[in-house]
């Protein structure tokens, strides 16, 4: 490389173009060329001049005075790699390409952490080993890897780039024509890689730089250029190519560079983000080529993804909480008032059953509340283990029914059911405790968001397999307020919600439909929703079930049941539920023997006489002794009705899994608190038929 050449004002410039500072030393000679220059914040500054150097001079004597520009910590090791020896050696050994970085100051005295390039190599006309000394600012990216900085640093990144580039496009097609055979060099010396593009609609590459293919897995710059059918466009991300185009396209609008990230294939399949810098240039032929520097932005990108992933997060959960807050604070405020209310007025009868109904509703509300909070999180932790318990679908139909229909009625909206065909296989395995779960939310938000006197209609059909499996379809539609096009989309997804209808009295915090479509699907079914803002909605439910064989006969009769004058063993700790539990059955006329923990309940049925309880009703949680373990206990003893009597779980445990635990300890049926006195009582009469019948 001639004198000329290497103090060429084109060399310098472009240069300038890539780098934040930059210098030419002819290590044979030990001075440095010219002078040493610095760029910040786009303005030139001159480095002799301000540390009161002359121009050619010493390079020993200017590394010196620069150390003290360093602090003493990093000062030792910059002065070990600036050493002129050492150069010499290592370009002897072999090496073309030094890097190496420390803290300094700009021109300015800000801090900059400089990452400094040396391009080696021997000058031809004199023989002498020159380095042409690039200097980075490395500082963003120090301080982005530190997660100091947000996005916004990268804004500055590009407008820096593209301020300096901009400065420069006039002079890119002339310095093609002098130093196109250092065009590598100066490619090995910046980071990322380089390539030039016609400007045809796809973009098609001129030149690919080794750094550029090395970037992607490739080893050689015609290995990429093959497998990319010859244009950036073979390579870009199919969902980013479109984003891509736009954006480059919208800032040549306004300038003649841009600069944009779009995720790029690599040879192994995989996608990597990269920064696309490209500057429009235009040849005295008047052809048009695109000069872009391309950089590795991957860690980057997924670094900033997951800060805002973890922003979004901690949003999510701010919002949960405080609308969790607002929703359990207003039916406890309610219930409490009406407490307030019914002291106040103890002695008016229609005054304390009106408050009695509202408190009910309140409670019920709560409860349901924590219910969908607890089964929103098995759910999202995939820890949802289903039943494959025989399911009596008429049964089941009764049981939702008795509960819906008295919701119904107190809003005077009609329930009407149809079958297409008759239900040919009525028995199935499933679990029926989470079918009933899913039916009473859908049935629940039909009522909540449905106009007073409105209706519901519910078809229902079915599809054989010929593998034993049965598909069961249900369309639920109702007259009520109907869904915005923007809610119907994301009515599935947790804590959503659709505007406050004024007919509610409560909105809860949107994880019904949620827990409904994760249960469907643990299932192996679907969900869909068709609505109408003021019209109502349809939900169409398919789930598919291994046919049951009949367990029993399905015109069983429980009618021949009494409760009255039934004797029963209640087993529970809490003083109010004993309480609860005993007015309820005491008013069906039943006998009620009240065990305060599980060790108790064992003596008490160890020394009553054989047959002397028709059923057992059994807290799970409870002191000395567990509902479980209490009930393996009066199984395992030796007389006649320790096998026989009815066992029936009255717990707040409410999970699959608990249920399945009753189920293995010799549990009969598991009911959940608060008691429904109406379910509760058909249970029993049922558990008690099934043993009298041996079935």
């Amino acid at each position: 490389m001639s004198q000329d050449i290497i103090n060429n004002r084109f060399l310098e410039e472009s240069v300038f173009a890539i780098a934040d500072g930059y210098c030419v030393i002819n290590l044979s000679k030990n001075i440095v060329r010219g002078s040493m220059y610095q760029v910040v914040d786009g303005k030139v500054y001159n480095l002799n001049e301000q540390l009161g150097m002359p121009e050619n001079s010493n390079l020993q004597i200017l590394v010196d005075v620069w150390a003290l520009t360093i602090p003493e910590e990093g000062r030792k090791d910059f002065l070990k790699e600036f050493n002129r020896e050492s150069l010499l050696n290592r370009f002897e050994n072999g090496e073309r390409h030094i890097s190496f970085r420390y803290w300094t100051r700009t021109a300015t005295f800000e801090p900059m952490l400089a990452e400094d390039h040396l391009a080696l190599y021997r000058e031809k006309e004199t023989g002498d080993i020159i380095a042409v000394n690039y200097v980075l600012d490395r500082t963003e990216h120090y301080r982005l890897k530190e997660k100091e900085l947000a996005l916004e640093k990268s804004n500055r990144e590009y407008a820096k780039l593209l301020e300096e580039e901009k400065k420069h496009t006039a002079l890119i097609e002339e310095l093609t024509k002098q130093l196109q055979s250092q065009l590598e060099l100066f490619a090995v010396s910046i980071p990322g890689g380089v390539k030039i593009s016609n400007d045809d609609p796809e973009y098609s590459f001129k030149y690919v730089s080794e750094q550029f293919a090395n970037m992607l897995g490739y080893k050689t710059p015609k290995e990429l250029i093959e497998a990319s059918s010859g244009s950036i466009l073979g390579l870009a991300h199919p969902d980013d190519i479109e984003f891509g185009l736009a954006d480059a396209l919208n800032q040549y609008t306004h300038s003649d560079h841009y600069a944009t990230i779009y995720r790029i294939r690599c040879k192994d399949g995989t996608y990597k983000y990269i920064e696309d810098r490209g500057q429009k240039v235009v040849k005295e032929d008047g052809t048009i080529e695109h000069w872009n520097l391309m950089l590795d932005k991957n860690d980057f990108m997924h670094n900033s993804i997951e800060l805002e992933s973890e922003k979004k997060a901690n949003k999510s959960k701010s919002d949960f909480l405080s609308r969790m807050s607002h929703d359990m604070r207003t039916p406890l405020n309610g219930i409490i008032g009406l407490l307030q209310i019914a002291e106040r007025h103890f002695d008016d009868k229609d005054l304390l059953l009106e408050s009695h109904k509202k408190m009910q509703v309140a409670a019920n509300y709560l409860l349901s509340l924590i219910n969908d909070v607890l089964q929103m999180s098995k759910i999202e932790d995939g820890n949802v283990p289903l039943t494959k318990d025989i399911i009596d679908f008429s049964k089941l139909t009764k049981d939702i029914i008795d509960i819906i229909e008295q919701r119904a009625k107190e809003r005077g909206i009609k329930m009407q059911f149809n079958a297409k065909n008759d239900i040919r296989y009525p028995f199935v395995y499933g679990s029926p405790v989470h079918l009933r779960q899913i039916f009473l939310n859908i049935y629940g938000n039909c009522i909540k968001y449905n106009h007073i006197g409105g209706s519901i209609i519910t078809t229902s059909d079915y599809t054989e397999t010929d593998d034993g499996v049965v598909m069961y379809e249900w369309t639920i539609t109702d007259t009520g307020i109907g869904m915005s096009k923007e809610y119907k989309e994301h009515i599935f997804e947790p804590f959503s919600q659709e505007r406050q209808y004024i007919g509610s009295t409560h909105h809860g915090i949107g994880l019904g439909m949620s827990i409904v479509k994760g249960l469907i699907e643990k299932m192996g079914g679907s969900i869909e929703v068709e609505s109408e803002e003021g019209v109502g909605s349809t939900f169409i439910i398919k789930i598919p079930f291994k046919i049951a064989p009949t367990p029993y006969k399905v015109n069983k009769q429980t009618s021949e049941i009494k409760i009255d004058g039934l004797n029963l063993l209640l087993v529970e700790d809490n003083e109010l539920n004993v309480e609860i539990a005993e007015t309820l059955l005491s008013d069906e006329g039943a006998v009620v023997t009240v065990a305060k923990d599980g060790l108790q309940a064992v003596n008490i049925f160890k020394e009553k006489p054989e047959g002397s309880f028709d059923a057992i009703l059994m807290d799970i949680m409870m002191p000395n002794l567990n509902g479980w373990d209490t009930t393996r206990r009066i199984r395992s003893m030796k007389r006649s009705d320790a096998e026989r009597v009815p066992v029936i779980a009255m717990s707040a445990n409410a999970f699959a899994e608990d249920i399945i635990n009753s189920r293995i300890s010799g549990m009969d049926e598991h009911l959940t608190k608060p008691l429904e006195p109406a379910r509760l009582v058909n249970v029993l009469k049922d558990c008690i038929w099934r043993r009298k019948h041996k079935l």
